[in-house]
């Protein structure tokens, strides 16, 4: 069949979904053409997504996670940085990385997380902050008009991760900016320049809080017991930045799309906040912000019939298992109330998100404090959406808030 998963314009919307419904229908593993490779496989279905991503002695991490990742920044961060590693290594950077992120650790984050979420959605409806679609109009003209992903969402998990980690506050925008360019920009020359810049800051950062530590996630890592050296320790806190901002970000935009889309659900769900629960978790199968996972075939294997080769490169459609419907009823309809929801939003297998605790209670407190404070969410314009394979989402969404 005709595939294509590597063309920008695919996933400026949900075409994408498509083409991976008809791979699910498929059997086997499909294959993928690359213009300037050896193309890879496409893992589709749950319970392949669950075998690949649940097998890293056979699925390695190690030569890289994405499509259209370069080998040679693969092989520099390989085994030093949690995401590109695999056992034994992989369980011993993610016991020092992991550490602040336990339950017992977030407790004490707990409400300065909820506090900051609440003061960021206080400020948007209050103050008239104003972003690209518009600022606060005359009383004639009715509710506050917003462009919910750089007035809100986009902020929410670079504040909350920047507090946590205790960088000034003036850094916060240039922290948030390199971040989206770090992961999302389509070109790679973009990409190794924002991360570079990112590695540099930390460097800076863990030489002060070795110097003076302070009650910041960075140096809880610092005082976790481990082996990391300062290189390893700057990748990660670059790693934990990055997943702590671009899941939450586009999960949120996507759920004020669904609310926007659906006034009903958001009326329902201001009338039963006891739903939220259930709301959040259909919110991350639903809007599925991480897209792929790659790995890398490191002995001989069969997955759904479909011999695979060491060498062999297959990515794991995230999206698309939450999507099966196999596993889930009537898929490709948002239901607040689904029970069960046995959704791989945050990955599977030793990789799962570490900080899918944080990542939940910032959606839950985003939530709580719109029902609060806002009566209706409306379409105000034409939602823009990214354009990468890796992390997907909505760049703009122009919505109205009706205040409560």
């Amino acid at each position: 069949m005709d595939i294509d998963l590597l063309t920008p314009e695919i996933f400026s919307g949900h075409r994408f979904l498509d083409q991976l419904a008809a791979v699910r229908a498929r059997p086997g593993l499909t294959r993928h053409p690359e213009p300037d490779g050896p193309g890879f496989w496409v893992a589709a279905r749950y319970d392949d997504v669950h075998t690949v991503l649940g097998d890293p002695a056979t699925f390695s991490s190690r030569a890289g996670i994405r499509i259209g990742g370069t080998d040679e920044s693969a092989r520099l961060v390989a085994d030093r940085m949690m995401v590109v590693s695999d056992p034994p290594r992989h369980g011993r950077i993610r016991r020092v990385v992991g550490a602040p992120f336990t339950p017992a650790s977030l407790r004490l984050w707990h409400d300065r997380i909820v506090a900051g979420v609440t003061d960021l959605v206080d400020e948007v409806v209050e103050s008239g902050v104003g972003g690209p679609v518009g600022d606060r109009p005359d009383d004639a003209a009715g509710p506050l008009i917003r462009d919910a992903v750089g007035d809100l969402t986009q902020r929410l998990p670079n504040q909350v991760i920047c507090a946590m980690m205790d960088l000034p506050r003036a850094d916060w925008p240039l922290i948030g900016r390199l971040t989206t360019d770090g992961l999302d920009s389509p070109d790679p020359i973009d990409r190794l320049d924002a991360n570079a810049e990112i590695f540099g800051y930390f460097a800076d950062m863990i030489g002060r809080r070795r110097a003076r530590p302070g009650d910041d996630l960075i140096s809880a890592l610092l005082a976790a017991d481990g082996d990391l050296t300062d290189g390893e320790l700057i990748l990660n806190c670059s790693g934990v930045l990055t997943g702590a901002s671009e899941t939450v970000r586009y999960a949120a935009a996507g759920a004020l799309l669904v609310f926007a889309d659906r006034p009903e659900l958001w009326t329902a769900l201001r009338a039963a906040p006891e739903l939220l629960p259930t709301t959040v978790e259909e919110i991350l199968r639903w809007t599925s912000p991480g897209l792929h996972a790659l790995r890398t075939v490191t002995r001989p294997v069969t997955v759904a019939g479909t011999d695979l080769l060491p060498g062999d490169q297959v990515t794991a459609w995230i999206c698309s298992a939450n999507r099966d419907p196999a596993v889930f009823a009537d898929p490709d309809t948002f239901r607040p109330d689904r029970t069960p929801n046995r959704h791989v939003a945050f990955g599977w297998g030793p990789h799962v998100c570490v900080g899918a605790r944080v990542a939940r209670l910032e959606l839950t407190a985003l939530l709580t404090a719109l029902i609060r404070r806002v009566r209706t969410i409306e379409p105000a314009g034409t939602p823009v959406w990214s354009t990468g394979n890796f992390i997907h989402g909505l760049t703009s969404l122009p919505v109205r808030l009706c205040p409560a």
